[in-house]
């Protein structure tokens, strides 16, 4: 019997991410640790992309869209200091303890991971090749309230080239719900799940995976 398909989805959990190592041919090497990012309260990602229309014999003779990945926002109840340290290239002080800002560090590539509840089963979702820019700071009293000020975090999702069964492929998300694949669903959270790669090991969520290459 076909599995029943999800009608809608919401309530975003399970964030994650994982931070890698750009190389010389705009691949990306992912490490072995996929960290959980917890307090994720909302995603906001709009496609970046054009479609040109080429008009010839009085019709659009050519509809050309191109992909150009993701931008938006992710708000958090907070962005933990262990996620500025691995993507935003913060430095913990040595000898005083301070976590700063470096203005000349580059930020970090990351596959950033979550899941959204469905109706009928959860649907597992990823951007391949983030970046994410500093988070603005700000407070405010609340009137004898012990309500959490939030923290924002602007993410870019880019394509990132791989190769796919031997052809050159620049991919930018990816999804999975059970019904479609158990074992690569329960692997989400373990590794960076590439699409034509084998999976790894099972390993746990501290990511015990060995590393594999985007291309």
């Amino acid at each position: 019997m076909e599995a029943k398909k999800n009608r809608y989805h919401y309530d975003v959990q399970n964030c994650h991410y994982c931070p890698g190592v750009r190389n010389d041919d705009g691949t990306i090497t992912f490490g072995k640790d996929v960290k959980r990012e917890p307090g994720l309260m909302s995603i906001d990602m709009g496609a970046e992309g054009d479609v040109t229309k080429v008009r010839a014999d009085g019709i659009d003779y050519l509809v050309i869209s191109s992909n150009n990945g993701y931008s938006g926002t992710l708000s958090f109840i907070k962005v933990s200091d262990q996620f500025r340290k691995d993507c935003l290239s913060e430095v913990t002080d040595e000898v005083t303890g301070i976590q700063y800002e470096d203005a000349d560090a580059d930020p970090v590539p990351f596959a950033l991971m979550g899941e959204f509840k469905g109706d009928k089963e959860g649907i597992r979702w990823i951007y391949y090749n983030c970046t994410a820019s500093r988070t603005s700071q700000k407070g405010e009293n609340k009137d004898n309230q012990k309500e959490p000020d939030t923290e924002e975090l602007s993410v870019t999702a880019s394509p990132l080239p791989v190769m796919i069964g031997g052809e050159a492929k620049n991919i930018v998300r990816g999804g999975i719900t059970r019904s479609m694949n158990e074992a690569t669903f329960n692997a989400w959270f373990k590794q960076v799940v590439l699409p034509g790669a084998e999976l790894t090991e099972p390993g746990g969520m501290d990511g015990t995976d060995t590393e594999q290459e985007a291309g």
